[in-house]
């Protein structure tokens, strides 16, 4: 038993006691005092005292609770409470008020709280005439003056829901767990900031956008490891693209089914996986308008890392565009017949992909600027608490993700996978089929027909001589 810990939760129960009662425990000693009623007096706080020696018992034994299990509810419990109190006078000093045809004041009122993990979430019914993006654009400095990390703003029935982030469950790395089973419609990747695990559902074209450093690799493990026990019963089948001379997935290199490592093999495979794709949808055509995945007919999986390698920077721009066709083609036809494109790059510029609005569901690590988190996650991603901007570079792996639906915003974390763990993952769920990449070489033409014809000679108008 830890008695210290004991003695200061029961101080606190003692001190939490005194401020509920005093005004109670007061009046008593008064009127015993006054009224000579010390045996009356005596026998009231007796049976008070008793009273909360047994609230206090069953509230500390009664529930099951740990030390820290009680410390976190008090913990919630004065927080909500001084934020509650502050709240009304928080909105006028933000501005964050209307005065209607009577003169009197309105601003947003608190109509419930709760906690979700370490967030205290408060929804807020707004005055008429007030709208949602007037309180997002004051989360920064609710966040200042709550003493809270962060607050986002989402919509709600009738109002507005405000999240405030007090402590950051994602600060403290964690890793990829090692896989036990695959659901395609919930591959694991790592944890939200309530502390819910975090899924994407393989299906939608993915895309990753991040600075140098920001945890690209941890999204792409994430994904390949939680699918590990789908790829070895060929359920899914990973292509992978690795422009860096295989410097990230070679590692894993048994978990796919084919590889490319230059820009020849890359647009080759995405030609090939158009052509499978086109196959098909025609076998498709008539009989269901939705791909389910089998061992004989699997998901496929095209991982790219360092996409704008194959979209922007290839010298050879006849590859480059090829690349660009292939990837297009995939991302706008390749859903229904079971074909999912998941690619990673440090630009989000519309100029370094084209086809950057055919991805359906974008995760945004830490990035340069504002803009970019916008070009990434969409217009108005920002102002529901989605600052891909300001994530340090301290906390790799740390993103915004925004669902398909684009619905709010969700910062996540991804898990962090050691060469060990990769090697031996890929060791243990191994994909059954391995296709070596050998790009056709362009035919050499006849010797016959190439060989030189006779020069013909060519005179001078003046003098008729040969020249």
């Amino acid at each position: 038993m830890d008695l210290r810990g004991e003695l200061r939760w029961l101080g606190l129960e003692v001190r939490d006691t005194w401020r509920r009662f005093k005004v109670a425990i007061v009046v008593l000693v008064v009127f015993g005092l006054l009224f000579n009623q010390f045996a009356f007096a005596h026998v009231a706080l007796l049976a008070v005292a008793v009273i909360v020696i047994a609230v206090t018992l069953w509230r500390r034994f009664g529930r099951g609770l740990t030390l820290a299990e009680h410390a976190r509810l008090r913990w919630e419990r004065e927080t909500a409470r001084a934020a509650l109190a502050v709240w009304p006078e928080l909105m006028l000093r933000l501005g964050l008020s209307v005065r209607g045809a009577s003169g009197i004041v309105e601003v947003p009122t608190v109509a419930s709280y709760g906690w979700n993990g370490a967030s205290l979430v408060i929804t807020t019914a707004l005055p008429l005439g007030m709208e949602r993006r007037s309180l997002a654009l004051a989360a920064p400095a609710l966040a200042e003056s709550l003493s809270a990390l962060a607050v986002s703003v989402s919509a709600a029935p009738g109002g507005a829901e405000c999240l405030i982030q007090y402590l950051d469950p994602l600060a403290t790395p964690f890793s990829t767990a090692w896989p036990e089973s695959a659901d395609l419609r919930a591959v694991p990747m790592g944890v939200e900031s309530s502390g819910r695990p975090w899924s994407v559902r393989l299906g939608p074209h993915t895309l990753v956008a991040g600075s140098s450093g920001s945890g690209k690799a941890s999204m792409i493990w994430s994904l390949l490891l939680g699918l590990a026990p789908a790829i070895r019963s060929n359920l899914v089948q990973v292509h992978g693209i690795d422009l860096k001379g295989g410097m990230e997935l070679t590692m894993g290199r048994k978990l796919l089914t084919s590889y490319a490592t230059d820009p020849a093999e890359a647009v080759y495979l995405l030609e090939d996986v158009v052509q499978q794709m086109k196959k098909r949808a025609g076998e498709l055509a008539g009989k269901s308008r939705q791909h389910i995945a089998t061992p004989e007919s699997p998901h496929i999986l095209v991982v790219i890392d360092e996409l704008a390698a194959l979209t922007a920077y290839l010298s050879n721009r006849q590859l480059q565009q090829r690349a660009n066709v292939a990837i297009a083609l995939l991302c706008s036809q390749g859903r229904a017949p079971g074909f999912t494109v998941f690619a990673c790059l440090q630009d989000p510029r519309k100029e370094t992909l084209p086809s950057r609005g055919l991805f359906t569901q974008t995760i945004g690590l830490r990035l340069r600027d504002a803009m970019e988190t916008s070009m990434v996650l969409g217009e108005g991603m920002r102002e529901k608490g989605a600052l891909c901007h300001q994530i340090p570079s301290t906390l790799p792996g740390i993103a915004y993700a925004v669902p398909e639906d684009g619905g709010d915003p969700i910062r996540v974390r991804a898990g962090h996978a050691t060469d060990e763990l990769i090697t031996q993952v890929a060791d243990a769920f191994e994909a059954p089929h391995h296709i070596e990449i050998t790009v056709p070489q362009p035919e050499v033409p006849n010797e016959a027909a190439t060989s030189a014809r006779p020069r013909r000679s060519r005179r001078t108008q003046k003098t008729g001589e040969e020249k």
